[in-house]
């Protein structure tokens, strides 16, 4: 969008784009908000035909030429008419000169640098394809897209259609693809209808009685959590048991549940296991796209739904999956409400350091196992694990051609692998629970094995105890939940100590966790203190020009009539997308490139006003704002999209 004329289409953004906004610049663009493949090409291929294949295919989805500006104080998603080019980097000269030596790690290693190099969403393009050739026959296409134009459903149609117009192109057969009659603008402006018409009124009244006083779930971790996320995050594979599977498909007909619902159940299990807590909510998602005339569209769509079930130790597993079928069924006939309409009517401050209301997410995804070879080529789907963690914890099954995987992408800054890898081998263990014993307690059901312990794998604060002072060198020591059963590894439990290897085990009294390098631990290992909810501060009048007219500003948006310089935006009423509002027109206004991160460390007139002058000091301009300043201008002569 330099130089010449500019032509665009300016109009509303959808609530879930809003919302990721928000999160992409409190993220300050680190790129973990992208969905990515890597496709390993073999045979004849032209990269010419398949350059015009991905053109064609932007064409003719405006979501794939859009960036995003917050004008007039709101988020605008505009479409273009840009058209990125496939880039094509040619490796065949080195490899064939016998350098690197490792071909597969440099071709991995691009792929992961791919898929994390962040977008600035304020510029198209937000899709990136790079076509990396390897020899005559063998290529890697590397697919990215940022999440605010595509989710994984779309960048599976993404890929069909291109490889469909290849197809058409290398054969000379027509293109059969019909323009779409709708785009996903369309989609954001019946939400923003819906809005505006009262819509959402009633979905709004039922969530919030569904989330009162919502307790989060407090699972153990192996650190404290640090006070801001760096989204640092790797994937653990968990195997699911085909035969387990298939007995759970038979539990679920007889109870009227879906597959997803007993696989959720389990693992509501686990949590109440490791956590001690009855009252669990986590995230769950569904497609978005309900609606037919959306199920070919390239957009985001994703939503978010609050999962709030009931979990007591003396229940059956049976009761489990009705009390998670009925929580499902809940959310499902209420998931119209946009998620962040529901984060901003919860109101309470918004933290750094989490996602709002949950912190665990559980969802299931049907992946496409459309054979996308074309004649002389065939196209074989990568793995890729994840490197980035936008929750705490993140379980998705992912169906191919009737078969199941699983995975747990983890932050590691809360967790060690072993620790994950133990939680993920307790939800194998209630999940063969559940399909061959469904009315066994919660209780009773064995989610580890026993694996005693050495008196040497001590931390000294559990030596130091009165009950381990004269333990023998031949003693054992194990950790046992409430119930008996040894406790998986991060697992909060009581510690029992057998002296004699044919001697009865006997409760020390002491609670402690077992440590991901085997160490026996003194419990629990929690959060960092908790920071309570700022309250109401005494009104103080703002100082200075600058937090005055912040004080404006806030007032102006927030629609209250006094603002004080220590009121939080927060409890005064703000959320998500008034906060980039706001950030945004600091940025505008005073030259400086502020970020919400600053802004979210003290959201009050006098923080804002010290981020600024921080930034000023340090030279920060506010990126690309006289850019904005011409763009605006040129859109102004633009009509807004219906």
């Amino acid at each position: 969008m330099t130089g010449g004329s500019v032509s665009a289409l300016v109009s509303d953004a959808s609530y879930t784009q809003a919302q990721l906004y928000f999160l992409d610049e409190l993220a300050q663009r680190a790129g973990v908000y992208t969905v990515a493949r890597a496709l390993d090409l073999s045979g004849d291929l032209d990269p010419a035909a398949l350059d015009a294949a991905v053109r064609g295919c932007v064409r003719r989805h405006e979501s794939l030429r859009t960036c995003f500006r917050v004008l007039d104080g709101r988020l605008r998603q505009i479409v273009t008419a840009h058209e990125p080019a496939l880039r094509v980097v040619d490796l065949r000269s080195l490899l064939a000169r016998g350098g690197p030596a490792d071909g597969a790690e440099l071709v991995a290693q691009m792929a992961r640098q791919e898929a994390a190099e962040p977008f600035d969403l304020r510029r198209v393009p937000l899709l990136r394809t790079t076509l990396v050739r390897l020899t005559d026959q063998r290529s890697v296409l590397l697919v990215t897209l940022h999440h605010i134009i595509a989710d994984a459903w779309s960048l599976d149609l993404f890929l069909r259609e291109v490889f469909a117009r290849y197809r058409a192109r290398v054969t000379g057969s027509p293109d059969t693809l019909p323009e779409p009659s709708l785009q996903y603008a369309d989609f954001a402006a019946w939400q923003q209808r819906a809005e505006a018409t009262g819509g959402h009124d009633r979905l709004l009244a039922h969530w919030r009685e569904r989330l009162r006083d919502l307790r989060e779930l407090d699972l153990p971790t192996d650190r404290p959590r640090p006070p801001e996320r760096s989204y640092r995050g790797r994937s653990h594979p968990v195997p699911l048991d085909d035969r387990v599977v298939e007995r759970l498909r038979v539990l679920c007909r007889e109870e009227g549940a879906s597959l997803y619902m007993a696989l959720l159940a389990a693992f509501y299990v686990v949590l109440h296991r490791y956590s001690g807590q009855e009252d669990l909510t986590i995230g769950g998602t569904t497609s978005g796209r309900a609606r037919p005339e959306v199920q070919h569209m390239i957009g985001f769509f994703v939503k978010m739904l609050v999962l709030r079930t009931p979990v007591r130790a003396e229940q059956t597993l049976r009761d489990v999956l009705r009390a998670t079928t009925g929580t499902c069924q809940d959310a499902y006939d209420h998931q119209e409400l946009p998620f962040e309409r529901l984060v901003a009517a919860q109101g309470g401050v918004r933290k750094a350091d989490r996602h709002p209301l949950f912190q665990v997410v559980f969802q299931m995804i049907d992946q496409s196992d459309d054979d996308l070879s074309v004649p002389g080529l065939a196209v074989r789907m990568r793995e890729q694990p994840a490197t980035a963690a936008t929750f705490d914890l993140v379980c998705t099954v992912t169906g191919t051609a009737g078969r199941l995987s699983a995975a747990l992408d983890y932050a590691t800054d809360l967790w060690d692998r072993e620790t994950v890898a133990a939680l993920g081998d307790a939800w194998g263990s209630a999940l063969r629970e559940l399909a061959h014993r469904p009315d066994r307690a919660v209780r009773d059901v064995p989610l580890a094995e026993e694996h005693p312990h050495a008196p040497t794998a001590l931390a000294d604060e559990v030596r130091r105890a009165t009950a381990l002072a004269d333990l023998p060198s031949d003693a054992a020591l194990s950790v046992r939940d409430p119930w008996g059963h040894p406790a998986p590894q991060g697992v909060v439990g009581e510690l029992v100590r057998r002296d004699l290897p044919d001697a009865p085990w006997v409760a020390t009294g002491l609670v402690v966790r077992t440590g991901a390098d085997g160490r026996l631990r003194a419990a629990p290992v929690a959060d960092s203190v908790p920071v309570p909810e700022p309250a109401h501060a005494e009104h103080a009048a703002p100082v200075g020009e600058v937090e005055r007219e912040l004080a404006s500003l806030w007032a102006d948006l927030l629609d209250v009539a006094v603002v004080g310089r220590h009121d939080n935006f927060f409890l005064l009423g703000g959320h998500s997308l008034l906060a980039t509002v706001l950030v945004t027109r600091a940025q505008e206004r005073y030259g400086t490139d502020v970020t919400l991160d600053e802004f979210f460390r003290d959201p009050t007139p006098a923080g804002l006003a010290e981020a600024i002058a921080a930034a000023a000091g340090t030279g920060r301009g506010a990126a690309g704002a006289d850019e904005l300043a011409a763009l605006v201008d040129a859109l102004e002569q633009e009509e807004d999209h219906a």
